[in-house]
This record gives C-alpha cells, sequence and structure tokens, in this order.
C-alpha cells in the first residue's frame, strides 16, 4: 500500500513540474525541463509565479517533498489561478510571486477558465476602477447642482405661489368694490331717474295750475 501511494506521489508530481513548465513556456516562451521548475524561482529563473490570495499557500511549499493533495490542487489551478508571469510583471514585490485578491478578478469576470493572462488584466482593471471612480465624483457632482437647483426653483415658486395669494386676494376685494360700486351707481341712476320723473310731473302739473289761472282772469 505505501508503495502503490509513492507511485501515485510521483507520478502526480511528475504531472504537476510538467504541467507547471508548459505553462511557462505558453506564457513566456522559456523552455526548461520539468525537473527544474520550483514553486519560489529564483531572479536568475526568469518568470515568476502570479497567484490569486486563496491559493497563495500552495506556492509556500516545495515540489519535491509536497504531499499528493499540493500536487492535485496545483494542477488544478495553473493557467486558472495560478500563472508564469515575468518577474518584471510582478513589480516591486521582493519575492517571485505575487497575490492577487481573487475577488477583484470575479467583480470582472475575470479567473477561472479565462483564456487571458489575468495577471495582464489587473493594470487595466484598475485604470478603469480610477476612470470609473472619476466619473463617479462627476455624476455625483452634476447631481449635487441639480439638487441645488431644484432647491432654487421650489423656492421660486413657493414665492410666486405666495404672491399669486396676495393677488387673488387683492382682486377679490377690487371685484367685490367694484360689485359695490356698479350697485351703487345703479341704485343712483335709479333714484335720477325718480327724481328727474316727478320733476316732469310737477312741471306739468305747474303749468296746468298756470294754465287755469289765467283762463279765469280772462273772463
Amino acid at each position: 500500500m505505501p508503495k502503490r501511494s509513492n507511485e501515485k506521489r510521483f507520478k502526480l508530481k511528475q504531472q504537476c513540474r510538467e504541467a507547471l513548465a508548459a505553462n511557462i513556456y505558453d506564457r513566456l516562451r522559456i523552455v526548461g525541463a520539468p525537473e527544474k521548475v520550483r514553486l519560489q524561482p529564483r531572479p536568475e529563473d526568469g518568470y515568476a509565479w502570479s497567484v490569486t490570495s486563496p491559493n497563495s499557500g500552495l506556492l509556500k511549499s516545495s515540489l519535491s517533498s509536497g504531499k499528493i493533495h499540493l500536487y492535485r490542487k496545483i494542477c488544478n489551478e495553473i493557467g486558472h489561478s495560478i500563472e508564469a508571469v515575468s518577474p518584471d510583471a510582478l513589480g516591486h514585490s521582493q519575492s517571485n510571486t505575487s497575490c492577487i485578491p481573487r475577488e477583484s478578478l470575479e467583480a470582472e469576470g475575470i479567473g477561472e477558465g479565462m483564456d487571458g493572462s489575468f495577471t495582464a488584466e489587473i493594470p487595466k482593471l484598475r485604470a478603469a476602477n480610477s476612470s470609473m471612480k472619476f466619473e463617479l465624483e462627476r455624476t455625483r457632482a452634476r447631481l449635487n447642482d441639480c439638487f441645488d437647483e431644484i432647491h432654487t426653483v421650489r423656492a421660486e415658486a413657493n414665492e410666486l405661489r405666495h404672491d399669486m395669494q396676495i393677488l387673488q386676494s387683492d382682486n377679490k376685494k377690487l371685484h367685490d368694490e367694484l360689485t359695490e360700486a356698479r350697485a351703487g351707481i345703479a341704485g343712483a341712476r335709479r333714484i335720477l331717474n325718480s327724481l328727474q320723473t316727478e320733476g316732469i310731473e310737477i312741471a306739468l302739473g305747474t303749468r296746468d295750475i298756470q294754465s287755469s289761472a289765467n283762463g279765469i282772469h280772462a273772463r
């Protein structure tokens, strides 16, 4: 049983080394013997490993003394969350491994099953994120301006409503005064007409009396 387990371990270790070597060649076109591949490469090896944070512990082990679980896990993650990159791609990192938060990749749909290099996508994502933040700030500033303008317009509308209420009140007063004045004028006209009618009747009556008086004197 131990012999079979050792054989399985040796076979998986070899598959793991070959997969790592293949990834180095695919990414960097560096040809290297699988038995020379390291999880913690030296600067002169010409390659480094980029890995997402949850799997960073895989690169702290040694391929020579690793266990079956380590080899399986590395084989499953190569090209998905582990990939070979140029040491320069790690920037100012002091080691030849770079840990990238997986959530930052998943947020953009980058990670498992992707065709390109997730490490190369990080600068693009950061630039896009900065651009989105800048645009968001601009949008917020515009929104605040709109809110200020709405507040000003509402204040002006309230003032206009107040002025309109005052004008409506004044207009009602004037209308009532006009109605009262018209009623007064109509009453005055009726009185005037009545007085004029009475005056005519009085004048006619006076003429009749004078005519009668003149007839008496003539006799």
